[in-house]
């Protein structure tokens, strides 16, 4: 089940089932991005491949351009066609990719960014009191307000239970 096109009922059932809830790149838009990395890393890759025949002193350069375009285009679309990065939300925290880490205890909030260019895409950007941030982008949850409003409610959940467990001690 794709996590990011459910609502917050489905996420919070996920949430109780498994202990996390992961919001993989949706397929659709991966394979869009996939479309546009290929068409333009084929420019360069066809003059490359155009001017094989010519051994001039830049070949060994294309050759070589060749090799990291089309090792980039590969390692993009396995990552493209796994789900990743993924945003995983669980007990400890919220994680982007497999790097990027918010604990609950350092949540300060979130911030929904609708850029003014046509070209970019809104994302929600959660910040940590250690000035960390996370910048999740709609490919992951296509409903960024109901995912900002879910996290706040998991974190005032969880500082609930800190706090309920600080004072019974």
């Amino acid at each position: 089940m794709v996590m990011g096109n459910q609502d917050i009922g489905a996420w919070d059932a996920e949430l109780h089932r498994s202990g996390r809830v992961i919001f993989a790149v949706r397929r659709a838009l991966a394979f869009g991005g996939l479309v546009v990395v290929l068409v333009l890393a084929g420019i360069p890759i066809l003059s490359v491949v155009r001017d094989l025949d010519d051994r001039g002193t830049w070949f060994t350069v294309r050759v070589a351009l060749l090799a990291v375009l089309f090792a980039a285009c590969v390692a993009l679309a396995v990552l493209f066609l796994l789900g990743h990065p993924r945003v995983t939300v669980n007990a400890t925290g919220i994680r982007f990719a497999w790097w990027r880490k918010v604990p609950w205890s350092e949540f300060e909030g979130t911030t929904l960014v609708t850029p003014s260019s046509g070209y970019a895409a809104p994302y929600l950007t959660i910040t940590s009191t250690r000035g960390r941030k996370l910048h999740i982008p709609q490919t992951n949850v296509e409903d960024l307000p109901a995912f900002a409003a879910w996290l706040t409610k998991l974190n005032t959940q969880h500082r609930l239970k800190t706090t309920s467990t600080l004072n019974m001690s």
